[in-house]
């Protein structure tokens, strides 16, 4: 998966994803980390990659450990599901 740097600043950070489904997940795991705000934006749905924004005090690291969390969540699926 492609991630690129739109924009960075001290408390704000703009990432360009190619995967629509992951910038969901990780904007839906952000929010659960109580970010001061994130968003997920899509502007074309053929000729655009989506555009994931978080302000917090860190982005980087609330964007990593929004990362980790989709991690840990995929593999207790697979655990919940090989049981079965």
């Amino acid at each position: 998966m492609k991630v690129g740097v739109v924009e960075e600043g001290k408390e704000k950070l703009k990432i360009e994803l190619d995967d629509l489904t992951f910038a969901n997940l990780l904007n839906e795991n952000l929010w659960k980390q109580k970010v001061d705000y994130s968003a997920c934006n899509l502007s074309h749905p053929y000729l655009a990659n989506p555009v994931v924004t978080v302000k917090a005090k860190n982005p980087k690291k609330a964007i990593l450990d929004a990362a980790e969390q989709a991690l840990t969540d995929a593999k207790e699926l697979r655990k919940q599901l090989s049981r079965e």
